[in-house]
């Protein structure tokens, strides 16, 4: 409650009273819809999975197929009952081929450097030798003392987990799964988030399948996330980041497939929870405000990713701590060479959004909303984000799907995103409109192009 209070007031400060009170209802709303209940794996399923495990651990030729699985973990001044239920999440794992790596940074009192974990977790590593600890000389910031478990690695692919966070007992096992099926370079999951005792679970993160723009708005993949090793001892982690310094790494590690079609092989989405992270006090998950720097560097690696690859763009804080907003300089189309149609929402004259962001199977995303809601705690209905099709009432393109255009809706291309209009009647009933504009939507993805939703534009009908 006191959390709740202190994020109202902060956001209020940021963003006035008249938008605080919509977000106050809108996040009410939320909560009376939430009917979340964490459903564990049964013990079928995870007696299957160590089966699989087990059976190709003992062939001697598909026993190498197994990914040794790195869990990087940097600790400092860590509660030493959220470490213990950490390890021994690890611990409980259906998958055994893993290491869990504890970079333990000192506590520096009188001039002496103090380490109050290590008894504790050279208990743990004495009873199993897949738990190993590695004592820092100095606590050099997140980044570098995961840097530090990084380079005592030995894994195929690298997992990174919170100190006081834990893993589902399914977790890795998913994980060695996708990773033996696709060879990708980065593995993401669903996520929940846990009470500090680790009885009570809310806040389900229902994750989409990796979306580029949409993760240029906002570090959604976050927990659980595992890295194929090449690929981040290329990246590692910087310094300058810290606070976002996973998101820095992801985007990097994405690298230059963001603007291509092969991200849908190499980042892979299980859908599935496979990580608790703890809300407590202190942590970021309760208190967004306890970490305000985090978000500024967040902005920072986005706007930093994009100048790396060419692209000139501004980069803003949203509304709401975390999210952010892409502004391209150039022509959205010369800007992004991978962008083939933008387009915008479809409201009533009461604001209500009715249309705009369309599924291939025809259903409007966030249809309904609200004017002023933002679409839930993950804010995603005023985020930039690919989808499947917009609506040709909200939309432009780029000059090479001019004949595309008129071949699918029968008349001649014209930017309707800046206020300009359209005459519905040409094309056809609001049914036969979405009709050509999924379709449109579709031919458009087929040659290659992505389609980019931004509700920064806005057609009343």
């Amino acid at each position: 409650m006191i959390n709740s209070i202190k994020k109202t007031i902060a956001y209020a400060r940021r963003n006035g009273i008249g938008n605080t009170a919509v977000a106050v209802m809108e996040r009410l709303r939320d909560q009376r819809s939430d009917n979340y209940t964490y459903v564990p794996p049964t013990e079928e399923e995870l007696e299957k999975q160590r089966k699989w495990y087990r059976s190709l651990l003992n062939n001697a030729d598909k026993s190498k197929m197994l990914p040794l699985i790195s869990i990087l973990v940097p600790c400092y001044n860590t509660d030493r009952e959220f470490l213990k239920m950490m390890i021994e999440s690890v611990q409980n794992q259906t998958y055994g081929k893993w290491e869990l790596i504890l970079a333990e940074a000192p506590i520096v009192s009188k001039g002496r450097a103090i380490y109050p974990l290590t008894e504790i977790i050279k208990g743990y590593s004495a009873a199993d030798g897949r738990i190993r600890h590695i004592r820092l000389k100095n606590n050099a910031g997140i980044s570098e003392n995961t840097n530090a478990a990084l380079d005592a690695s030995r894994g195929d692919y690298m997992a990174l987990l919170d100190h006081d966070d834990v893993l589902t007992p399914d977790a890795l096992c998913e994980v060695a799964i996708a990773a033996i099926k696709n060879y990708p370079r980065l593995i993401y999951s669903d996520e929940d988030k846990c009470d500090a005792e680790g009885d009570r679970f809310f806040e389900y993160h229902r994750k989409k399948k990796f979306n580029p723009d949409l993760f240029l708005s906002n570090n959604y993949i976050c927990h659980f996330t595992t890295i194929r090793s090449d690929v981040i001892h290329t990246c590692r982690f910087r310094g300058e980041y810290d606070g976002a310094q996973d998101y820095d790494l992801f985007l990097r590690a994405v690298g230059r497939i963001m603007w291509t079609t092969d991200y849908e092989k190499q980042i892979i989405h299980i859908p599935k929870v496979l990580y608790h992270w703890r809300s407590h006090d202190s942590s970021t998950s309760a208190n967004p405000r306890s970490k305000m720097y985090a978000y500024d560097a967040g902005k920072r690696a986005v706007q930093d990713f994009l100048k790396a690859n060419g692209i000139n763009a501004s980069v803003s804080h949203l509304k709401h701590v975390g999210f952010y907003r892409v502004d391209y300089t150039d022509n959205i189309f010369t800007a992004r060479k991978d962008i083939g149609v933008v387009g915008g929402k479809i409201v009533d004259k009461n604001g209500t959004m009715i249309g705009g962001n369309y599924r291939a199977d025809g259903k409007v995303r966030f249809d309904g909303l609200p004017k002023g809601f933002s679409g839930g705690f993950q804010h995603l209905a005023v985020l930039e984000q690919n989808t499947d099709a917009v609506d040709i009432r909200c939309m432009k393109i780029r000059q090479e799907l001019t004949d595309l255009y008129k071949e699918i809706f029968g008349v001649s291309y014209k930017d309707t995103t800046e206020g300009k209009s359209i005459k519905a009647e040409s094309i056809g009933t609001d049914a036969e409109i979405r009709e050509k504009s999924i379709r449109f939507g579709q031919a458009v993805r087929q040659l290659g192009y992505k389609v980019l939703w931004d509700p920064r534009y806005e057609t009343m009908i």
